[in-house]
């Protein structure tokens, strides 16, 4: 209405006295949406607000964004402004701010009756011609619209959101089994629960950074009742994992983490079906991150879920350019890349196809302000360095198993690439390092920095899982042609050993610190691919793969003996038996060199195979990557 009217839009200012009492400031309105002139003593009516008054600032544009605190949950007209935050926010002193602590604080609650819902960007257009009509009913349930760069030469989707309800009808909020299950761990692990807190920022959200410790710190410390009770329960089993890392906890006994893990999955299950929103989500990441791993199909589930409701949420959207504070804006994006890099590390490790793509998201990396404050120490710095490193290797990866999981011949996505296309996205992206970084990636170097050695294995996975690919790539014009001829055999074997010589080499700090636990499954893969090649040598007395594959085994034997290394369990589980009876088969009767090229071999009516892969049934397949 402005302007067609040809009339400026005035906004209140945070000063007026009109607007105390009144409702908070909109949150929608499209470039085109109609809207009565308004001059600064006429308050404006409230169609989906989350900030405290505050906290209100003049907008400098006629387009609004809706603030993502308190679970991103846009209100009524009618919802008073009064909310979580300015109702129990005591006064920040010191050097904490009073702009960020509030908004922390909505983020990982779930007191809320109503959540966001993003719309269909197909009906978000309907919006514009709704609106009119909302304008003139009063106490009318509105959308909010987000505000999209102007400026972009691409058609950008508008982004809307709709207030949907919480929890199931009939279920009310004080059914609350999460908060039982968290009272219970926290009983559970006293005296030591602040302890507990300390490993998990010490070791895990300094390498996976979910928030800032501070603010989280500060939340826990004075409104830690509003806190998700299944994301604090994640929380702590989480870091139970590092529990010989601290002093004052290891002196005394370790609880038993599966059964604190059990517990936890309770209520994550049961927040799941009461209350799903951006807690939810942050409580899977750590539950898929949660260490000792052991259920494939739970973990994979997990994603699935938390990609759905990030969806849901709007996290798949860049929200750079909306008007909310720039806290909530890096805490969005932060969220949404540690969902992508489960997505796709879990795609590589189950064997399952990646969930995200590409062309579905429009979120930015992070970049190093996102993710540490101005007085960050060196080792915060170190490891945010490693994290963005990380999350650019993903995208890597994202671009790999496009490739491995193709199956349609009719669909022309992914384009086809070629051997060295493929290869020259890893280079690009080695080109692209610098400093401490490029050493941890080229040379196997500075891997105390937090967080560097579990990089290091991301690395070299990815390389192994490219020469699979390029073997691939390459057997299939060759046919008949024993693989073995191709460059690329000996490339992947090289890889594989690489991974070997690297598990040789780690200390005991690195295996008592961060690790992602599909990266089990990298070490799997290269044993594999190493028992692979071995069976295929015709010498026997020069038999180095099958050698490296001995020692990959003898070496996980130790460090899980040693360091209770949990990542050694699935290829110990895997892979020993067939190792010990390859070592049996060289050392014994049988003669490895007597065994032929697998392409020679009748599987079916082979008795001695039949024998030596029992319980193997992948590694008779050799059409698999």
């Amino acid at each position: 209405m402005c302007r067609a009217h040809g009339t400026d839009c005035i906004y209140p200012r945070p000063g007026d006295n009109s607007r105390r009492g009144s409702v908070a400031s909109p949150r929608k309105l499209t470039p085109k949406s109609r809207q009565t002139p308004r001059t600064a003593a006429q308050p404006k009516k409230s169609l989906s607000t989350l900030t405290s008054l505050h906290n209100q600032q003049v907008l400098t544009h006629p387009v609004e964004a809706v603030s993502p605190s308190r679970e991103f949950a846009p209100q009524t007209i009618s919802r008073p402004a009064a909310s979580l935050e300015t109702q129990s926010c005591p006064p920040i002193h010191g050097h904490f701010s009073r702009e960020a602590f509030p908004n922390l604080v909505g983020i990982v609650t779930e007191a809320d009756d109503n959540s966001s819902h993003i719309v269909s960007p197909a009906v978000a257009e309907d919006n514009d011609i709704l609106e009119s009509y909302l304008s003139t009913v009063p106490d009318a349930r509105r959308r909010s619209i987000i505000q999209t760069d102007p400026n972009s030469r691409r058609p950008v989707r508008p982004v809307l959101f709709n207030t949907v309800p919480r929890r199931p009808l009939g279920v009310s909020a004080n059914q609350s089994l999460p908060a039982t299950k968290c009272e219970f761990i926290e009983k559970y692990l006293e005296p030591g629960v602040d302890d507990v807190v300390d490993l998990f920022f010490h070791h895990v959200n300094i390498c996976f950074p979910i928030f800032d410790e501070m603010s989280f710190r500060h939340v826990y410390c004075t409104h830690k009742e509003n806190i998700s009770p299944a994301f604090l329960c994640n929380l702590y089993a989480n870091a139970l994992i590092y529990w010989e890392n601290s002093p004052s906890l290891r002196s005394g006994r370790c609880p038993d983490i599966r059964f604190i893990w059990n517990q936890a999955n309770e209520a994550l299950h049961s927040e799941l079906f009461l209350s799903p929103g951006i807690s939810t989500v942050m409580a899977i990441i750590l539950n898929v991150c949660g260490r000792p791993s052991t259920s494939i199909f739970g973990n994979g589930g997990m994603v699935g879920t938390a990609v759905a409701l990030s969806n849901a949420l709007g996290l798949n959207r860049d929200p750079s350019n909306w008007n909310i504070r720039p806290m909530e804006k890096s805490f969005r994006i932060r969220i949404w890349w540690l969902v992508i890099i489960h997505d796709r590390w879990c795609s590589l490790a189950y064997g399952t196809p990646l969930q995200i793509h590409r062309a579905q998201y429009d979120v930015p990396y992070p970049t190093i302000d996102d993710l540490c404050s101005p007085n960050a120490s060196q080792s915060q710095i170190a490891a945010s360095l490693v994290f963005l490193s990380l999350i650019k290797l993903t995208d890597v990866l994202g671009i790999y198993l496009q490739h491995v999981y193709r199956v349609s011949e009719s669909t022309p996505y992914p384009p086809e690439m070629s051997s060295m296309d493929l290869e020259r996205l890893l280079t690009d992206w080695e080109e692209s390092l610098s400093g401490d970084v490029r050493h941890i990636v080229l040379r196997g170097t500075h891997l105390n920095a937090p967080g560097a050695a579990n990089f290091r294995l991301a690395y070299l996975a990815i390389k192994l899982l490219l020469r699979r690919i390029q073997l691939d790539l390459d057997a299939e014009p060759m046919k008949a042609v024993d693989e073995t001829t191709s460059p690329f055999y000996t490339q992947a074997q090289r890889a594989a050993e690489e991974i070997v010589h690297m598990v040789r080499e780690l200390e005991e700090s690195h295996f008592r610190g961060f690790w992602i636990p599909v990266h089990a499954f990298s070490l799997t893969s290269a044993t594999t691919f190493l028992l692979r090649s071995g069976l295929r040598r015709s010498n026997a007395h020069s038999n180095a793969p099958l050698k490296l594959a001995e020692d990959m085994i003898s070496t996980l034997r130790s460090h899980r003996d040693r360091f209770s290394w949990d990542l050694a369990d699935n290829c110990l589980t895997t892979c020993s038996d067939l190792v010990e009876k390859l070592s049996s088969a060289d050392a014994g009767n049988y003669s490895l060199s007597a065994v032929p090229a697998f392409q020679e071999i009748d599987f079916c009516n082979s008795s001695f195979l039949d024998e030596l892969l029992i319980g193997f049934p992948e590694l008779t397949d050799t059409s698999e990557i």
